[in-house]
């Protein structure tokens, strides 16, 4: 009964033996990956999608109801301005034109007979005083004719109002019997017709649009107009340049444009909650066959730093340091503000070095402070580069020649576990 324990005994301490010896023949410390700081051309951008507009564009809408009787245009024609657009139906302002014309011609008539009958008063008038100083009539004949006089002068000044009312409904009627001939406000394209003829237009009003019957745009300059987030628009200014692609086009070539507006006031997002604020982008020499609605992708260059000493975005972290660059973690680094920092390895450990950043792009990040060219600093793995503390132990895998791991500008790909 002994002599199998002791054997199971044996067995186990030579096993233990192996694995630590397997063990202490395995590099130790974390594996890591590093990249040399170097020297580059680092473009800093704001991208976001948008469409293709004109920059100056008119919505032709109806000002007065009625049917559209002619419409001879149709949609993507060139148009001047002053060309026929539209013609509304005009028999019924033709008519209230015509009753309104009338109507003033009788009130003009009426102060014309108005203005005999106060003639005719002051006349009475001079009569009645002469007799009554002469006393052949009495106070009362007297005052009546001065009330004779007052009365045509009064009704004078009354038909005289009723007559601009009048002048005014004439004015109402011709204007509105001039809209039913819509001409075109401006030479352009007819980006969009939205009414056949026969239909009937309506007017807007402060609650109901009215109908859009179609919209004429210059093409001759066009815009990309996007929306950038309240983080973004901060860094964008009135002249930066952009680039302008259309996937329509089929033509990887971006159009260069600048940026001509920006709003000074956002929207939030309904569906993510943020701000977000327009800008256009002004298209210098624009693709003939772009046509408004296409959908545009902007890049907005909005700061370069040539000859630049770089690292990978993901090499630069936020950690608490204290006075003499000491990393701080749990409640020592509690209300403390966080530093940029990157890692650098010293004898097998990670070494945590602060520094100061610049302009950075989707893959790299200028250094201006706190880097040489050519020092290693740890890019990764991300999860390990998270949780990485100042004097852990690191190691690097030396790296094989084909690997895939390595990106155009010889940099390691970051390898997220």
């Amino acid at each position: 009964m002994k002599k199998p324990l002791i054997a199971a005994a044996v067995i186990a301490v030579l096993v233990l033996i192996t694995w630590a010896s397997i063990r202490d023949g395995q590099p130790r410390g974390t594996s890591v990956d590093t990249e040399g700081a170097e020297r580059r051309t680092v473009s800093s951008r704001v991208k976001a999608t948008g469409e293709i507009t004109p920059e100056r564009k008119v919505e032709i809408s109806a000002k007065v109801v009625g049917e559209i009787i002619a419409l001879p245009v149709i949609e993507g024609q060139e148009v001047s301005s002053g060309q026929l657009l539209v013609e509304i139906e005009r028999d019924l302002y033709e008519g209230a034109r015509d009753q309104a014309r009338a109507a003033l011609r009788q009130a003009e008539v009426s102060r014309r007979r108005i203005e005999v009958q106060l003639v005719d008063a002051q006349r009475n008038l001079r009569r009645v005083r002469q007799l009554f100083s002469d006393q052949l009539v009495s106070q009362e004949a007297l005052d009546q004719a001065q009330l004779a006089v007052d009365t045509a002068v009064v009704e004078a000044e009354s038909q005289e109002h009723a007559i601009d009312q009048y002048r005014s409904a004439l004015k109402r009627a011709t204007d509105d019997l001039a809209r039913t001939t819509i001409r075109s406000p401006m030479d352009g394209v007819l980006i969009q017709l939205d009414a056949e003829q026969g239909e009937t237009v309506v007017p807007g009003s402060t609650n109901l649009p009215g109908s859009v019957i179609m919209i004429v745009a210059d093409m001759s300059r066009l815009l990309a107009e996007v929306e950038v987030s309240e983080v973004d628009v901060v860094n964008i200014s009135l002249g930066q340049t952009a680039e302008v692609t259309v996937d329509a086009l089929g033509d990887d070539e971006p159009q260069i444009g600048r940026v001509v507006e920006i709003a000074t006031s956002g929207r939030r997002d309904p569906t993510q909650g943020t701000i977000r604020f327009r800008v256009k982008v002004a298209l210098e020499d624009p693709d003939p066959a772009l046509r408004p609605a296409m959908t545009a992708k902007v890049d907005i260059l909005t700061a370069t730093s040539e000859d630049a000493l770089t690292v990978p975005v993901q090499a630069v972290v936020k950690r608490t340091l204290d006075e003499d660059g000491e990393e701080l973690r749990g409640s020592a680094a509690k209300g403390l503000d966080e530093t940029d920092v990157v890692y650098l390895i010293a004898d097998g450990e990670a070494v945590v070095q602060a520094v100061e950043t610049g302009v950075s792009d989707v893959l790299h990040v200028e250094i201006t402070n706190g880097l040489s060219a050519g020092q290693e600093v740890i890019i990764g793995p991300y999860r390990t580069l998270k949780k990485l503390k100042a004097g852990e132990a690191v190691r690097t895998e030396e790296k094989k020649g084909g690997d895939d791991d390595e990106d155009d500008s010889g940099g390691v790909e970051v390898r997220i576990d």
